[in-house]
């Protein structure tokens, strides 16, 4: 398998499990009785999934680290989110 191949599969593996957390959100969430903590751990799964994918990418490329120019980059662009700069010139950044 290819390294590209790799990086695509591993897309799709993210992408169909954070639907289906989703999901299963949204079906058993009128079926279940949950207490308010338990359903706000819910809601957020999907989110902490993609934000650890981002940490990780953000540091390491394959087995190494990814240099302090990726880290810096991505560090300017969450402070213009934070500051609520639109959203073209946060991707330029």
């Amino acid at each position: 398998m290819t390294e590209t191949m790799k990086i695509i599969a591993g897309l799709a593996l993210l992408s169909l499990g954070t639907y289906l957390m989703r999901l299963a959100g949204a079906k058993l969430g009128n079926r279940l009785v949950l207490s308010e903590s338990s359903k706000l751990t819910l809601a957020d799964a999907a989110t902490v999934l993609l934000f650890s994918v981002a940490i990780a990418t953000t540091f390491y490329e394959n087995e190494h680290f990814a240099g302090i120019a990726r880290v810096a980059g991505v560090a300017v662009a969450v402070l213009l989110a934070w500051r609520k700069v639109p959203l073209i010139i946060v991707i330029f950044v």
